[in-house]
């Protein structure tokens, strides 16, 4: 089976028209075509759908699509360590990022640019579960996520970077800020914006409430994560809770953490990597300039080189 045809069907199933795949691999529309025809006869299935709008794997499809992924990545390890033999550092690393943690990345991307100038890096955030789904599919070379608390996925390798929790925040010239401690009357005089992820959070401050007799805050404004509307806490009175590094990684952010009586679990961030799985040269590269500037940060895990 030639793996050029699977990766162009790989391009297909991503970018959902023939279109917008054949651009991204650098061929005609029609020689796409042709490559996607060849490979559903020589398997004797359909492997995508055509519609007006743009074409939709089939069940074979979805099935091809998943190995494809695997062997593509295998493919490109396969190749950057034959180059890693020869004395060079370059290729394409894809790296998985929680949003938090998005600010110390630039600062790593920065690095790996000037260090590594043979190096591509391709980011993708996303909340921990998926990028633990993406690791295991083959679909990154490494993660920096938010480490499981108590039973770890199977097949995937940890290790810790920051012990860290969170906190409550406010901006910084808050009527709260006067005060070297915040009482749960003090902070339920005020709205709250609070974050749907993780649930834990919002049920350790709706627990203590209900602990003290008072009504849980109710929240003006729900959103996924913090990190993309920290905006609305500077230009407000609102009040929210958010993980630490997120105030240690963004210096003159105008957001102050406010000494309560909540009782927040310490959380680590940390590497994650298929086990069994070989780590190209570049990517071992990369995850080194991750420790040395989380190594930066409060809450810092020593941990030795992988």
């Amino acid at each position: 089976m030639n793996t050029r045809f699977l990766r162009y069907f790989v391009a297909c199933v991503e970018h959902r028209t023939m279109l917008a795949a054949a651009e991204a691999v650098h061929i005609s529309q029609p020689a796409l075509s042709k490559a996607i025809t060849t490979l559903e006869q020589e398997l004797g299935v359909t492997l995508l759908d055509r519609h007006p709008r743009g074409v939709v794997p089939t069940p074979f499809g979805k099935t091809l699509f998943r190995y494809a992924k695997m062997i593509d990545s295998e493919m490109r390890r396969a190749v950057a360590e034959i180059d890693a033999q020869r004395g060079m550092t370059r290729g394409t690393i894809v790296i998985g990022v929680i949003p938090t943690m998005t600010e110390m990345m630039g600062e790593v991307a920065q690095t790996t640019m000037r260090l590594h100038p043979g190096l591509r890096l391709k980011l993708r955030v996303a909340f921990s579960s998926e990028l633990g789904r993406a690791l295991l599919d083959g679909e990154l070379d490494f993660a920096v996520l938010l480490l499981p608390a108590e039973q770890r996925s199977p097949g995937l390798s940890f290790a810790p970077l920051l012990r860290t929790g969170p906190v409550v925040v406010v901006r910084e010239d808050h009527p709260l800020t006067d005060q070297a401690r915040s009482s749960l009357k003090d902070l339920a005089r005020f709205q709250w914006l609070i974050p749907d992820f993780p649930a834990s959070h919002r049920a350790i401050v709706n627990a203590a409430f209900l602990d003290a007799g008072l009504p849980p805050p109710t929240a003006v404004i729900d959103v996924s994560t913090i990190v993309f509307f920290d905006s609305l806490i500077r230009r407000s009175d609102l009040v929210t809770v958010a993980p630490a590094t997120l105030l240690s990684a963004r210096t003159g952010s105008a957001l102050v953490a406010l000494t309560t009586d909540f009782v927040f679990p310490l959380e680590e961030v940390g590497l994650a990597f298929r086990e069994h799985s070989t780590l190209l040269p570049g990517a071992r590269a990369v995850m080194d300039l991750v420790r040395v500037q989380c190594a930066t940060m409060p809450g810092a895990v020593a941990t030795p080189a992988l």
